[in-house]
């Protein structure tokens, strides 16, 4: 016959049934939003290759390994480097402007990322 468990064991029963528990909903809450964080990726890349395709349509014949040579190449040019360098510190002088309008109170927190 099994001895009956004190109230101290019942309480330490529910309080790890209760942990595991949380520990479950917070390995759910990071798998979602890691998915979440592959689907904006998927998106931005579907997106920028969708750019490419329409700027020079006869990439869309291409296998990755040419293409990945095309860009190679591409980017390897002085004049892409500078505009690149350019566009990116543009971007974050931006980003910068905008949380620092955002701590003011001076503009609201949405904004659409193109």
């Amino acid at each position: 016959m099994t001895k009956p468990k004190t109230l101290e064991q019942l309480r330490a029963e529910t309080q790890l049934a209760q942990e595991q528990h949380k520990l479950e909903r917070l390995e759910n809450r990071k798998k979602y939003l890691e998915k979440g964080e592959r689907t904006k990726r998927t998106h931005r890349l579907c997106n920028l290759g969708g750019t490419i395709e329409s700027l020079a349509p006869e990439v869309k014949d291409l296998t990755r390994t040419e293409m990945t040579e095309l860009m190679e190449h591409i980017f390897s040019l002085s004049e892409v480097q500078r505009a690149v360098r350019h566009m990116a510190i543009t971007h974050i002088s931006q980003a910068n402007r905008e949380k620092e309008l955002k701590a003011d109170g001076t503009i609201s927190s949405k904004r659409h990322a193109d």
